[in-house]
């Protein structure tokens, strides 16, 4: 049963849609720190030095905006939120604001720190891109499936309360490999897993300019017809871990990342998109800058406006001309969020 807050929560939110205005921001996406210990094929924040990150008095000034827009859930993520030397402080700091926590990490320092993690977050979503050594190495650029596994096992045995689930970006390295991360998820107890394309054509996770288009991420159109069988054989073999929810993705949910690539090479329309992200959250960068959602452009800075007025102004402008079906931005997304009145993230 859905607890009654969280019904409230979604219907404030549906009329935040409905008014374009901002009853309430249940979600807050921050990045402690742009810094990353990977260096995977598909992101560039491992370039970044993070010496323009948000100070902790500036982090501690975001925290107090959270009581006045209802936020009830920060994800942390990045950047490997691990890296930032204060990050538990500033877990604290969010926590002191009545808000859970939910963290996105590599896994690569979660042995170290799994009595903290422990301590300050409700849920913790590994990047998990392979199923075996050679190939994690060869996507992520460290050679760390290991130290990975052992920050799981430590962390699901001080805390088997806490969900643990996995993320998997599928591309063209890595889509042959999509059942083996199902049983890879499972081996380390995991409690979900989920898939997601890669995405090629915003300036998201620390680039400059949006990836080539017809870079190394992108499927040919015979790789597009191999993931799809390979989608239809995973459904075949793992059907009880679609039935109970394991994978988090139905499989006609599954299907569309290969329709993603094919609308890359101009065979197929994008699959559609249904999303109210804007209106339920907000993202805010190590360097305070403040997007409507992962990939779209920025509407604004904390550092040279509260995150109060940002949402009040310059995100309900932004939302005023946004058509989530027709935006080129949207059409490409692949990390959409719809957030609907029986939703239970909160």
């Amino acid at each position: 049963m859905i607890p009654v807050s969280s019904l409230i929560t979604n219907a404030l939110c549906h009329a935040n849609q409905i008014a374009n205005r901002t009853f309430i921001l249940p979600l807050l996406v921050f990045y402690p720190t742009s810094r990353c210990n990977s260096r995977c094929i598909s992101c560039n924040w491992w370039q970044s030095t993070g010496e323009d990150d948000l100070t902790l008095e500036e982090i501690e000034d975001l925290a107090g905006s959270l009581p006045a827009l209802g936020t009830r859930l920060v994800l942390l993520s990045g950047g490997e939120p691990l890296l930032r030397r204060e990050i538990f402080d500033i877990a604290s700091t969010f926590q002191a604001q009545g808000a859970k926590l939910w963290l996105l990490t590599s896994g690569l320092l979660l042995n170290r720190y799994a009595q903290q993690v422990a301590d300050h977050f409700s849920r913790v979503t590994i990047s998990l891109d392979a199923g075996n050594p050679t190939l994690y190495h060869a996507v992520r650029g460290v050679d760390a499936l290991t130290t990975v596994e052992t920050g799981v096992r430590r962390l699901k045995a001080l805390a088997p309360e806490i969900p643990v689930t996995a993320r998997a970006t599928m591309h063209r390295a890595n889509y042959r490999e999509l059942p083996h991360l199902v049983d890879k998820a499972k081996a380390l107890n995991l409690d979900e897993i989920s898939f997601l394309a890669a995405d090629v054509s915003s300036t998201a996770f620390g680039r400059k300019a949006p990836l080539s288009e017809d870079g190394h991420l992108l499927l040919s159109r015979e790789e597009v017809t191999g993931f799809r069988s390979v989608i239809d054989e995973t459904v075949a073999s793992h059907s009880g871990d679609f039935e109970s929810g394991y994978v988090a993705e139905q499989p006609a949910k599954l299907r569309r990342l290969p329709q993603y690539y094919a609308a890359m090479q101009g065979d197929e329309a994008f699959p559609p998109v249904s999303c109210n992200a804007p209106w339920v959250s907000v993202v805010v960068e190590a360097n305070g800058t403040v997007r409507p959602c992962f990939f779209h452009q920025p509407v604004g800075n904390i550092r040279h406006k509260s995150l109060v007025k940002i949402v009040h102004e310059d995100l309900r402008d932004f939302r005023r001309q946004l058509d989530v079906l027709t935006n080129p931005t949207c059409q490409r997304c692949v990390c959409s969020l719809k957030v609907g009145l029986r939703s239970n993230m909160w």
